[in-house]
């Protein structure tokens, strides 16, 4: 099976002898075409994957679904479908949880990835409570207008407003109820990333990222907000290369 037969995996470039497989999973309401520009900047020895999660894009007429855990097992199972390649797997916000969890779930069956890249997110245990999926549109809209102005013109359209409203509705459902009884610690490195003028996650919860790998995290701040990364996605790029190819670099923390 390649990734082209799966619902859930958008395949931006697959070449015939990758070095290394890069998959990356949306921030909630984003979509798989969200890291398309990063085309332009990824060596052409690593293949670009992107996860699609249901009721957006192509798969618009599919039910969102609003459980973290049954996304995670989804995505889990298009990967294992795949032939074998190091994964370097990089999620942003509502995305880093679920990079996670999807890491844990294929190490539990012998097919970790080689690195994990958490953006814009605290770690589960460091998650504040919220329930912003139960408020109302304009309490909502105000909050990812807070995290991203630059949606404003999308947001201020009442047609596109109700068809995607209720997909970001349940990706934000998806996340804030999110609370996993058991937290597996990864063999493979996790590193940060965060935006300086972020007020989603804090450099001590970033942190805490720490409590889930063997290894200690590599933090690294770029200039900007929640999506630092459209503005710069060369510099995240050169960082996730960088990370990959020098796993020496990745040491051994004290475990807790």
């Amino acid at each position: 099976m390649n990734a082209a037969n799966s619902a859930w995996l958008r395949v931006l470039r697959e070449g015939e002898q990758p070095r290394a497989r890069l998959v990356c999973l949306p921030h909630a309401g984003g979509s798989a075409s969200f890291f398309r520009p990063w085309l332009a900047h990824l060596p052409g020895d690593i293949d670009l994957l992107a996860v699609q999660y249901p009721g957006r894009e192509e798969r618009f007429n599919e039910a969102a679904i609003t459980c973290l855990d049954t996304l995670a097992e989804h995505i889990s199972q298009a990967l294992l479908a795949l032939p074998a390649q190091p994964l370097l797997l990089f999620g942003h916000s509502l995305g880093a949880a679920l990079a996670y969890a999807v890491g844990a779930r294929l190490q539990n069956v012998g097919a970790g990835a080689a690195h994990v890249f958490v953006s814009a997110h605290p770690p589960p245990h460091r998650q504040p409570p919220s329930a912003l999926h139960r408020e109302d549109d304009a309490t909502l809209i105000a909050d990812i207008l807070r995290q991203d102005a630059e949606a404003a013109g999308l947001w201020a359209n009442p047609q596109l407003r109700a068809l995607f409203l209720p997909t970001l509705r349940s990706d934000y459902q998806a996340i804030e109820t999110w609370r996993p009884t058991h937290l597996e610690r990864l063999a493979a490195p996790i590193d940060v990333l965060l935006g300086s003028d972020d007020r989603e996650v804090s450099l001590d919860q970033a942190c805490a990222w720490t409590d889930l790998t063997h290894h200690c995290p590599d933090i690294r701040v770029f200039q900007g907000d929640h999506f630092y990364l459209k503005q710069q996605p060369r510099a995240v790029i050169e960082q996730l290369l960088q990370r990959y190819a020098c796993p020496k670099e990745a040491l051994p923390c004290t475990a807790p």
